[in-house]
């Protein structure tokens, strides 16, 4: 007995990352959509608790991060003023980097 199956995968058109839920490959296409304007946050070498909370809270690019206030970061839950401090120091190493080169 022979049988046939068919197997349907997703890709997104901007990555060419291959998914087997269609979900699962619009939010690829949203989240690279996002990345195309604006590096990801990840570019700042964050610890992984407040790269963590920022991912968890939907802030995925440097340009959500600066549309965001102090204090809607702050009233993230379990985001402290270590983890603000950390954000301000690393972000500012970053845009200085940016101008020396």
């Amino acid at each position: 007995m022979i049988l046939e199956t068919q197997i349907t995968i997703y890709v997104c058109s901007l990555c060419q990352r291959t998914y087997k839920l269609k979900e699962d490959a619009k939010k690829c296409e949203y989240l690279c959509s996002k990345l195309l304007e604006s590096p990801d946050i990840s570019v700042l070498g964050l610890t992984s608790r407040t790269y963590n909370l920022l991912k968890i809270a939907g802030i995925d690019t440097l340009d959500e991060l600066r549309e965001t206030t102090d204090s809607q970061l702050l009233n993230l839950k379990r985001f402290g003023q270590g983890a603000l401090n950390e954000l301000h120091q690393k972000l500012q190493r970053y845009e200085a980097k940016l101008k020396n080169h």
